[in-house]
C-alpha cells in the first residue's frame, strides 16, 4: 500500500502533549489504513518514529514526535467530516485494493489524504455517504444499530402489502433478523417504487432483504443519513459538515 508523497495526513483527534497513542492507531487515524493493515506495514518496517524504524508492535507515539510511512511524513491535524451525495458508476469499499472510479476522486478536489466512508456502497447505489478521519466516531457509528436512513428504492415489480408486512416483520439475512422501520409507496409513482426507513442498514443489507421476499432492486437512493440530507447538495458534490451537524452526529454513535 502506497502513500501519496508530500502529503498532509489527518488525525482523528488532537493529542495533548502528555498522552500518548499506539501506532497502529496512529496510522489508522491517519487515514493510510486499518489498524490490521497497519501492524503489517510496521513489521515490513515501513514505519519510523523520529528517523528510527519501528517494528514493535504496541509501540506508543508521543504528541511531538515525527512520523513517517514510506519516507513522507505524517502531519497531524484536525479530524475531516464530508458529506458526499454519490452518483451511480462509484464505488466505496473499506477494501484496501485500488479501485477503478471509487468514490475518494470525487472528494479529492478539497481534501489532501484518503478520509474514510462510513459503510461500503456500490457502483448502482447512489445518495448520501458519510466520510471522516474522526476515527473513535467511525468506530462508533460503524458499529451502531441507532443511525435513522431513509432509501427510495425502485423494485422490478409491483410490491404489495403482504411483502410490506413480511419486511416489517423480519427476514433473516446471514443468521441476524433484519427488518424495516416503515415502507409505503412513493406518492405519484408506481407501485414498484417505495419509501423505506430503517437503522443502521447498508445498501448491501436492504438489497438482500428485498431479495428474501423475492423482489429485485433496479434504483436505490440514500437521500436521509442520520440526521443529514441531500438539500442543496446536487448528485456528485460535497460539503463539509458545521459544527452543529458534527455535534449530532455523534449522538448516534
Amino acid at each position: 500500500m502506497k502513500s501519496k508523497h508530500s502529503s498532509t495526513i489527518s488525525n482523528s483527534r488532537s493529542l495533548a502533549i502528555d498522552k500518548t497513542i499506539r501506532l497502529n492507531k496512529f496510522l489508522s487515524n491517519a487515514g493510510i489504513c486499518s489498524r490490521r493493515e497497519a501492524d503489517e506495514l510496521i513489521k515490513m518496517g515501513l514505519v519510523q518514529i523520529n528517523g528510527q524504524i519501528i517494528t514493535e508492535m504496541g509501540f506508543k507515539v508521543k504528541h511531538n514526535d515525527e512520523v513517517k510511512y514510506d519516507g513522507s511524513r505524517i502531519q497531524q491535524s484536525p479530524p475531516e467530516y464530508l458529506l458526499l451525495n454519490k452518483p451511480k458508476g462509484f464505488v466505496a469499499t473499506a477494501r484496501g485494493a485500488k479501485i477503478k472510479k471509487s468514490v475518494q476522486e470525487l472528494i479529492s478536489s478539497g481534501v489532501k489524504t484518503k478520509i474514510p466512508s462510513i459503510g461500503d456502497m456500490g457502483r448502482p447505489i447512489t445518495g448520501l455517504l458519510f466520510f471522516t478521519s474522526d476515527e473513535i466516531l467511525r468506530e462508533k457509528l460503524n458499529n451502531s444499530i441507532s443511525i435513522p436512513m431513509i432509501y427510495q428504492v425502485t423494485l422490478d415489480q409491483n410490491i404489495t402489502n403482504d411483502m410490506m408486512k413480511k419486511l416489517k416483520e423480519g427476514q433473516m439475512i446471514f443468521d441476524k433478523m433484519q427488518k424495516v422501520n416503515t415502507i409505503s409507496h412513493v406518492d405519484g409513482k408506481s407501485k414498484k417504487e417505495v419509501g423505506v426507513e430503517v437503522h443502521s442498514i447498508s445498501p448491501a443489507i436492504l438489497q438482500k432483504l428485498f431479495a428474501s421476499i423475492g423482489l429485485k432492486v433496479i434504483q436505490m437512493d440514500r437521500v436521509v443519513y442520520g440526521g443529514l440530507n441531500k438539500k442543496d447538495l446536487p448528485r456528485g458534490n460535497w460539503r463539509k459538515l458545521s459544527s452543529k451537524e458534527i455535534g449530532f452526529m455523534k449522538m448516534f454513535s
